[in-house]
C-alpha cells in the first residue's frame, strides 16, 4: 500500500464516520428547545439549545455539544452578574435568576412558535436574544384582579423594571393569561412597549391562555442599547 492510498483511506473513513453522524442526527426526534448539562450521556436533539454558564461548561465542552446534536442555534443563560469569557460558540447570552431559567425558555418558544407563519429571520432571534449585546429577562405575575385591568397593569408594571434611560432595541414578550387576549388587552399592551422602546426597535410577542382564574404571568427577553 502507497503513503497516498493510505492518506486516501483515512479520508474515506472520515467521510464515511461523519456522514453516518448526520444520519444518525436525522433519524433522532428533534424537539424545538432543550436545556443542556454537561457530562450527560446522551443529549437530545432540538432546534435550539441552551446551556446555564454557571453549570461549568467550557469551549471544549460546548464544542463536543454542538458536535454531538448538531446544533445551528446555542444560547447561554448566565445566572451571575459575574464577569465570565464569552465562548465563539455561543449565539447570544441572556441573564437571569438561577430560578427563573424555565421561564427564560418558555418565553422563547412561546413568541416563537409561529415563527414559520410570521417568517421570523434566524439572525432577529439571535439579536432579540443577545447575540450583539447581552440580554436580560424580567417577570411579572398579577393576580385576584378583575380582567380589564390585570393585562394593562402587568405589563406596566413589567417594563418598569427596565432602568430609566435605557434604550430598547429588541424584545420577545411573553403573555400568560386566565383568558384570551381582546383587542384592548392587545392595544395596551402594543402601547405600553412603544412608549418604552426605540422607534425602531423590533418586538416578538407570545401569548397563552391557562386554566387559572384570576391570573397573568408576562416574562420578557429585552436588549438595550
Amino acid at each position: 500500500m502507497t503513503v497516498d492510498s493510505s492518506v486516501k483511506d483515512k479520508q474515506t473513513l472520515k467521510n464515511d464516520i461523519n456522514e453516518e453522524h448526520n444520519d444518525e442526527l436525522q433519524t433522532k426526534p428533534v424537539v424545538f428547545t432543550t436545556l443542556y448539562k454537561p457530562q450527560a450521556d446522551s443529549y437530545r436533539l432540538s432546534e435550539v439549545g441552551f446551556i446555564v454558564i454557571e453549570d461549568g461548561w467550557n469551549e471544549q465542552s460546548l464544542l463536543a455539544l454542538k458536535q454531538q446534536t448538531g446544533l445551528g442555534t446555542l444560547f447561554a443563560l448566565q445566572t451571575t452578574d459575574k464577569c465570565t469569557d464569552r465562548f465563539e460558540v455561543i449565539d447570544g447570552i441572556i441573564f437571569c435568576k438561577v430560578d427563573e431559567v424555565g421561564q427564560v425558555i418558555t418565553v422563547f418558544e412561546s413568541a416563537l412558535s409561529d415563527r414559520d407563519k410570521v417568517g421570523i429571520d434566524v439572525n432577529d432571534i439571535k439579536r432579540s436574544c443577545g447575540a450583539e449585546k447581552s440580554a436580560r429577562f424580567i417577570q411579572t405575575r398579577v393576580t385576584s384582579m378583575p380582567d380589564s385591568g390585570q393585562v394593562k397593569y402587568a405589563v406596566n408594571h413589567l417594563l418598569n423594571q427596565i432602568p430609566e434611560g435605557l434604550s430598547i432595541e429588541y424584545m420577545m414578550l411573553d403573555i400568560e393569561s386566565d383568558h384570551k387576549l381582546s383587542l384592548d388587552d392587545m392595544v395596551a399592551v402594543n402601547t405600553a412597549v412603544e412608549n418604552r422602546i426605540a422607534e425602531d426597535s423590533e418586538v416578538f410577542y407570545g401569548n397563552r391562555a391557562i386554566d387559572k382564574s384570576d391570573y397573568c404571568w408576562m416574562g420578557a427577553i429585552y436588549v438595550a442599547g
